[in-house]
């Protein structure tokens, strides 16, 4: 950090400005739950912006609707389907503009969280051949299409453990493994970067969210598959045991293979880390029985008989059935 240039001039500006007392945070997604949080915990009055109609469109509506119940409950309104028209002020923000620009609030604070593109500037004009998302095209090695040139990380395609196409999706753990694999390849130890599923978790204040795989059925057909889903509600751990809360499962698997596709999970209580379960069982292929036969750890203080993700793979292989 010694060596990162400070803007010494705005750093003093914004020292000595009033503290914020309304904040608008403009896109539903991690950094903009996370934000909300954060600043709510400040005590500011904070309204969150998604064009869309729900909050963490990737994970799907039965967690968005829980974490859109959990925001409202800590503060903060959501405005869904309300784009922001804009931002209003002139050295300082006063308000944000949505309703085609005939509503506003006062705020005096606005984080605006509404997505990334590749950073691929650096290769302008090299001839290196891009994705449909404009991300880097890359090998199971991370090799772009140029000599001795790899590429890896938020720039970077990957191969999408479900379907087998390439796919772009910005996230921590695929950037670092991925410049791992492509150390050992160039240092001679072939190493594939992996596959990636999206496996992804998130915090809205006590609301802990998983999400992996296909979720979206519009996206499922695309790839071929005949989708189904099915959303359960279970106890995250034994009924009587104190700190039990109801965790809701969503999962989507082909209707002809049993072939489990994706799922979401959404609870209180140590719900974001069971998403581990369904990424280790799409790495593996395994079809939705499969899962449901998955011998899963029990303890009262930990998990009831039939953890939560088993149960949701009983009531979807029911269906198959």
């Amino acid at each position: 950090m010694a060596d990162t240039p400070v803007d010494r001039e705005r750093v003093k500006h914004s020292a000595a400005q009033p503290a914020p007392e309304a904040a608008a945070i403009i896109g539903g997604g991690y950094v903009g739950i996370e934000m909300a949080e954060a600043l709510r915990e400040r005590g500011l009055d904070v309204h969150l912006f998604q064009r869309s109609g729900h909050v963490l469109q990737p994970f799907g509506e039965a967690v968005a609707d829980r974490v859109e119940r959990e925001l409202a409950e800590q503060g903060v309104t959501v405005h869904t389907e309300t784009p922001v028209d804009a931002l209003r002020g002139d050295e300082r923000i006063k308000a944000v503009a949505f309703d085609d620009g005939a509503d506003e609030i006062e705020i005096d604070l606005a984080i605006v969280g509404v997505g990334i593109r590749p950073n691929t500037e650096l290769l302008d004009g090299t001839g290196v051949e891009l994705g449909d998302s404009g991300a880097i095209r890359t090998d199971e090695f991370g090799r772009t299409n140029l000599p001795d040139v790899y590429a890896a990380g938020d720039c970077a395609t990957a191969r999408h453990t479900v379907t087998g196409e390439e796919t772009w999706m910005p996230l921590g753990l695929t950037a670092n493994r991925s410049g791992r694999a492509i150390g050992a390849t160039v240092a001679g130890d072939d190493t594939p970067v992996g596959d990636i599923a999206g496996t992804a978790v998130v915090k809205a204040f006590e609301m802990e969210c998983g999400r992996v795989g296909l979720l979206d059925e519009t996206a499922a057909r695309e790839a071929g598959f005949d989708p189904i889903r099915k959303t359960v509600t279970a106890g995250s751990r034994s009924g009587y045991y104190p700190g039990n809360a109801e965790t809701d499962v969503t999962l989507v698997a082909d209707r002809d293979s049993g072939r489990l596709l994706g799922g979401s999970i959404v609870g209180s209580d140590r719900a974001a880390v069971r998403i581990d379960t369904l990424a280790t069982a799409l790495d593996a292929g395994m079809t939705v029985a499969e899962v449901e036969r998955l011998d899963l750890a029990y303890a009262p203080p930990f998990s009831p008989v039939w953890d939560p993700v088993l149960v949701a793979a009983k009531v979807l292989n029911g269906t198959l059935d």
